[in-house]
């Protein structure tokens, strides 16, 4: 991979990054308001808790895209990213550039079995 696109995939990714750390923080600042409504106001209770609910929620899923985001970093740091964690052959760098969280090239990804769906 060329220098200047690993540079445009780590700048992407530090965007995300600070996006979902903005995220986050709001999340934590509508659960801590919801709290306080709470006290004020008991005949909306379902409501409010599924709501909290919502937003608890959001925040654990980008709490694991933020850990996603940082181990790719420290991939890169170590000079690691960009190599499949199965094959450890070079991910195609137009598979990175749609998918930089990817851990695996399109020839592993597409062997791994795919869970059913009901």
């Amino acid at each position: 991979m060329r220098p200047e696109q690993l540079q445009d995939l780590r700048e992407g990714l530090e965007r995300r990054r600070q996006k979902l750390l903005e995220l986050s923080r709001s999340a934590e600042d509508g659960i801590e308001e919801i709290r306080r409504e709470r006290e004020i106001e008991f005949a909306d209770e379902a409501q409010s808790e599924e709501a909290q609910q919502r937003l608890e929620s959001l925040e654990r899923t980008e709490r694991g895209e933020l850990a996603r985001i940082d181990a790719a970093l420290e991939r890169m740091q170590a000079g690691q990213y960009g190599l499949c964690r199965i094959c450890r052959e070079p991910i195609d760098p137009k598979r990175l550039a749609a998918i930089p969280l990817t851990l695996e090239c399109s020839a592993c990804a597409a062997e791994r079995p795919r869970p059913t769906r009901s």
